[in-house]
């Protein structure tokens, strides 16, 4: 399980790096992203705990946003 879920949080990460400013909502990720709901979710929380991503509002419009390396 833990392999799907790093393959999950690749996906997602990758998802962010090509967005304008390396951000997008939860649901927009669970609606372009080629994986399932619970997957998307289990990838960003993967990120986090890397700290390799910020989180900001509430919900389904809750941004997620890729953290810049250099800081």
């Amino acid at each position: 399980m833990n392999y799907y879920i790093g393959e999950a949080a690749g996906k997602v990460y990758e998802f962010l790096a090509d967005q304008k400013n390396n951000e997008a909502t939860i649901s927009k990720m669970k609606k372009d992203l080629d994986l399932d709901q619970n997957f998307v979710s289990m990838g960003i929380g993967w990120l986090a705990g890397e700290g390799k991503i910020d989180l900001a509002g509430k919900g389904e419009r809750t941004k997620v946003r890729l953290v810049d390396e250099i800081q």
